[in-house]
């Protein structure tokens, strides 16, 4: 396992499931899952009838808006996944934190950071990548180890019938 050099907390979510990933020394570990409290609730943008159709028939059209309901599930959780955040920094002398989310809600949660958060934050991207494995999602926000990455899967693969020892 490449080796980091602080203790950092990657924080990978989309807008109903959140992973908590310690990374520090040489290991990668999941420390937490959040889910989204109602979960039975999509991304799905609002629609409205158009003015025309108001008398029973006529056009759908998208507004752009999200539910009501929907809008205040993501803030709600978007608030409880950073005290979670804060709550690990605080816990566990976290130095560094990166947050990957789509777009939607990545604008919420900065809405929600509060500045020991800000302090620290050293990336935000823009994406969906909860289902990724950890060194994956490592390798994502610090570009600079994937050679180090790359060595290590090279010594995973490793087999002593694929390579003889050299004489």
């Amino acid at each position: 396992m490449p080796d980091v050099d602080k203790p950092t907390l990657l924080v990978v979510c989309d807008s109903h499931h959140c992973r908590l990933l310690d990374v520090g020394g040489h290991t990668i570990a999941e420390k937490e899952v959040i889910e989204s409290a109602e979960p039975e609730f999509s991304d799905k943008q609002g629609q409205t009838r158009s003015p025309a159709g108001m008398t029973g028939g006529g056009m759908v059209s998208g507004t752009g808006d999200m539910n009501p309901v929907e809008k205040h599930r993501m803030k709600a959780f978007a608030n409880d996944l950073i005290k979670h955040i804060e709550k690990s920094i605080r816990e566990q002398g976290i130095q560094a934190v990166h947050i990957s989310a789509p777009a939607k809600f990545l604008s919420e949660i900065r809405a929600h950071m509060t500045p020991a958060i800000q302090k620290i934050l050293m990336q935000e991207i823009d994406g969906n990548f909860v289902k990724e494995a950890g060194i994956e999602i490592l390798v994502r926000f610090r570009p600079d180890l994937k050679e180090a990455v790359k060595a290590l899967r090279d010594q995973e693969n490793y087999s002593a019938k694929k390579h003889p020892p050299k004489k």
